[in-house]
C-alpha cells in the first residue's frame, strides 16, 4: 500500500479498516474474526451492520410487491396488445402479423 497510516503519518499503511476503509498500520490494526478494524467502534458498527443484513425482511411486503409488479406488467402488455389491434384494424395493415387479439377474434368467428 502506498498510503500512510491515518494515525501515524510516517508509517506506511499495512491494510485498510473493513468498516471505514481508512488506511492503518500494523500497530493500529485491531484484528477480529469479522475482519481488521481501526478501532473498536468500527468493529461494533460492522457487527451491527452485518446483523441487520441477516434479519429476515417482511415476507408479506415482498410478496405484495411482486404481485403489484406482475399486475402492472400484465396491464402494460394488455394495453400494448390492444393498441396493436386498434392500429392494425384502422390503417396499418403491416401490424396484422403481430395482431394477436385480431387473430384470436378471427378464431372465434363462426364460419
Amino acid at each position: 500500500m502506498a498510503k500512510s497510516c491515518v494515525n501515524h503519518k510516517e508509517t506506511p499503511a499495512a491494510t485498510m479498516c473493513h468498516q471505514c476503509h481508512s488506511p492503518i498500520c500494523k500497530a493500529c490494526s485491531l484484528v477480529t474474526p469479522r475482519g481488521t478494524f481501526c478501532s473498536t467502534e468500527c468493529g461494533i458498527l460492522n457487527r451491527d451492520f452485518k446483523e441487520r443484513q441477516r434479519e429476515p425482511q417482511d415476507v408479506h411486503f415482498s410478496k405484495m410487491t411482486t404481485v403489484i409488479k406482475l399486475m402492472a406488467a400484465a396491464l402494460l402488455i394488455g394495453v400494448g396488445l390492444i393498441g396493436i389491434n386498434v392500429a392494425a384494424t384502422h390503417g396499418m395493415p403491416q401490424l396484422k402479423r403481430v395482431d394477436f387479439i385480431g387473430r384470436f377474434l378471427d378464431l372465434l368467428k363462426p364460419r
